[in-house]
């Protein structure tokens, strides 16, 4: 719920827009209790829903070839807000086109090799050997 995901982002130094490392949280801590459509893919014409975001992603994250998934958080508002994000950070050993084949429905622009604005997050995300960063995002 919205209590602990501002504590998380808070614990991990809060977020000030373009200032260092962005939080990172996890699905769950993001997508659980939000109902705040303009949290995530909020400039797409045809919004496929927060549930749908969040049951895509968490499937994502239990293929055998994906290590995890992270959210990334762009920008805090005020409460009693969502905070918002348009990127997604996938460890994985697919190719980045896999990954976007695989949450089409989700409608991210191309994938990024690499950290979201050039800056490692926050919080410690390991890659592991043999895996590599797909970074999802929509503009």
């Amino acid at each position: 719920m919205l209590p602990d995901l501002l504590a998380e982002i808070n614990r991990q130094g809060g977020y000030e827009t373009g200032e260092g490392p962005a939080p990172v949280v996890s699905l769950e801590l993001f997508f659980e209790g939000n109902d705040d459509l303009a949290s995530i893919g909020c400039n797409l014409i045809d919004h496929p829903g927060l549930p749908h975001f969040f049951t895509v992603l968490r499937n994502l994250r239990d293929r055998a070839e994906v290590h995890d998934v992270w959210v990334g958080i762009s920008d805090v508002l005020p409460d009693p807000e969502w905070p918002f994000s348009d990127y997604v950070y996938v460890i994985t050993s697919a190719s980045a086109a896999q990954v976007q084949n695989w949450v089409a429905s989700l409608q991210p622009d191309e994938p990024l090799s690499g950290w979201w604005n050039e800056l490692p997050p926050a919080q410690e995300v390991s890659i592991p050997a043999g895996m590599r960063l797909v970074t999802l995002w929509w503009d």
